[in-house]
């Protein structure tokens, strides 16, 4: 008996860890939101309100560096923070050891998109055209100047926390293997206001801007410059040394360097009253400034005015409705 138990047992597999298999390793992923102007940096306008970056789901993909084509991919989740405070991301993949090109973003973007992911250098990011609604309200020019009327007004990126690594090298391993990244936003964020005269008459406000890019190449790094695009979004209501002023922080895939439209700004502004304003300005020497180039301020020196309401709000016409007292009613009930 004691000579077949050591044939059995010197002919026996070897026991390995199912958690950790040679072909399995972990993501984890710090997200990096310091050095984001207007949002977390360089904020020239304390009272608008500003966008919260927390992503909750990282999206990892390896492809095959010789045809681009996905090798695996995979959703992590488990949410935990750094000593500094930072976010982490953290979530396994099953993946054969080899070399490959990696792509790491959020996945939680509303506005954001990714299309044409199954090859490394077709994979992009990009917004969506806005409503034909939203978008004829923005058919104006200004001065004869191409607005955006001739570019997809599109609506804004929100931010896109991503790296790409080339040539990302998975050894043979039997213990647990970690691969560290740390993603950054690829969305840029600009600061514009315009003073205006008569603020307390406006009840909301949007703009676009042209001369914009519509999409960001992830796998190679570049923004789209063709189709040129304009980016809506909304203003605020706000205020800048004592001045009254529309306001707003929006994001780009970035500028267009010399597109037809030079940059044209146009606002779309609403009052109590029920009008609607319309105001066209070229923008494009802002971009050159110092504020802008160090901070991505847009400080428009122009006021818009708007004058007083001819009649009172909610008179001049509709129904003339009214809500009477309450009376008591009795009745049985057959059930």
């Amino acid at each position: 008996m004691l000579i077949l138990l050591s044939i059995i047992s010197g002919t026996a597999c070897e026991r390995r860890l199912l958690e950790e298999p040679d072909n399995q390793i972990s993501v984890k992923v710090d997200v990096n939101v310091e050095n984001i102007l207007n949002v977390t940096t360089d904020v020239y306008n304390s009272k608008i309100t500003l966008p919260e970056i927390k992503p909750e789901m990282m999206r990892v993909l390896f492809y095959n560096p010789e045809n681009g084509t996905i090798a695996a991919e995979s959703y992590i989740s488990d949410i935990s923070y750094n000593e500094d405070g930072t976010e982490s991301i953290k979530g396994d993949i099953k993946i054969i050891p080899g070399t490959y090109n990696m792509v790491i973003y959020n996945f939680d973007t509303e506005s954001t998109m990714i299309r044409n992911d199954s090859n490394f250098a077709t994979i992009e990011a990009y917004t969506d055209i806005v409503s034909t609604t939203v978008g004829d309200q923005f058919k104006s020019k200004a001065d004869n100047t191409s607005s955006s009327d001739s570019v997809n007004v599109i609506y804004e990126p929100d931010y896109l926390m991503m790296m790409k690594s080339e040539n990302e090298v998975i050894p043979y391993h039997e213990k647990a293997f970690v691969i560290k990244a740390e993603v950054e936003s690829v969305v840029q964020t600009y600061y514009l206001q315009i003073k205006v005269k008569g603020l307390e008459y406006v009840s909301s406000a949007q703009a676009v801007v042209s001369g914009m890019a519509g999409s960001y190449m992830m796998g190679k790094s570049e923004v789209v410059s063709s189709p040129e695009s304009a980016i809506y979004f909304t203003m605020q209501k706000s205020q800048d040394n004592g001045e009254d002023v529309i306001a707003a922080v929006f994001n780009t895939f970035g500028k267009i360097d010399g597109a037809s439209s030079k940059a044209i700004v146009n606002f779309d502004i609403n009052t109590v009253d029920g009008r609607t304003e319309q105001r066209s300005f070229d923008i494009a020497p802002l971009f050159e400034t110092e504020d802008c180039i160090k901070h991505h301020w847009l400080l428009m020196t122009e006021t818009i005015t708007i004058d007083p309401p001819t009649t009172k709000p909610g008179t001049g016409g509709g129904f003339n409705t009214s809500v009477g007292d309450w009376d008591d009613e009795d009745h049985s009930i057959n059930l």
